[in-house]
């Protein structure tokens, strides 16, 4: 009944534009959520709250942890973004991939049963060219507290861990480990953001997890990875 309801109401133009209106509305007001001019959030999107969205911006099909943002001009779709996640301008997904191995053409009417021409010559699907989804429809995964840069493009399947930073300009193509930065076409490891141990602390404390009130009360350790060590080992 409800999926009935939600195609009736967006096969109508004028109600696809009054519901989009009511629902900025009820997400500014209960999830305390800003929008810029143009920024667009699609009915599928799960937002955790306190989320930001840039100057055309657009979120379709994904879900948005508490406290991340999306800037000017990224365009994010089948992606499960986590907390305090920073996505920079014109941040871009990408999906679908051709062979570019032992195959002769690229054209997917060699190896798709559906394609964007109207016909094919393969009498079956002879490569894949989406990536499975990870968890539900998300087939791209953005962990927690990761910044990407500006004019990143993520392809179709990759995860990209906890505390990770993508420098600007750069094509992700593999997943990235936690607490590492990479950078480039395609994305190669530049260094480790802190050493094996201090990562292995932060992923065990996984402080994004933690009640607002904690992580207020112990923001000034933030500053600087080896004082947060010293002061939060052992508290939990």
């Amino acid at each position: 009944m409800v999926n009935t309801l939600k195609k009736w109401v967006l096969s109508n133009a004028l109600l696809t534009r009054m519901a989009i209106f009511f629902r900025r509305i009820h997400l500014k007001r209960k999830r305390k959520i800003t929008f810029q001019k143009g920024a667009f959030i699609g009915f599928s999107v799960d937002c955790g709250g306190r989320n930001g969205f840039g100057k055309n911006s657009s979120i379709v099909s994904s879900r948005i942890g508490y406290a991340s943002y999306i800037a000017e001009g990224a365009k994010i779709a089948k992606t499960t973004i986590g907390k305090y996640c920073s996505i920079g301008p014109n941040v871009n997904c990408i999906f679908g991939k051709h062979p570019s191995g032992t195959f002769v053409s690229t054209h997917p009417s060699f190896f798709a049963l559906k394609t964007p021409v109207g016909f094919t010559y393969a009498d079956q699907q002879y490569f894949e060219e989406f990536a499975q989804p990870h968890e539900g429809t998300y087939s791209i995964t953005i962990g927690n507290d990761v910044w990407i840069g500006a004019n990143v493009s993520l392809m179709d399947g990759i995860k990209i861990g906890d505390g990770a930073i993508v420098a600007a300009n750069a094509l992700v193509t593999k997943d990235v480990e936690p607490y590492t930065i990479v950078g480039g076409v395609p994305a190669k490891v530049i260094k480790k953001r802190f050493t094996d141990d201090q990562i292995a602390f932060l992923l065990q404390l996984k402080w994004w997890e933690k009640e607002k009130e904690w992580i207020q009360k112990n923001a000034g350790h933030f500053r600087n990875i080896e004082n947060f060590v010293e002061q939060l080992k052992g508290l939990g």
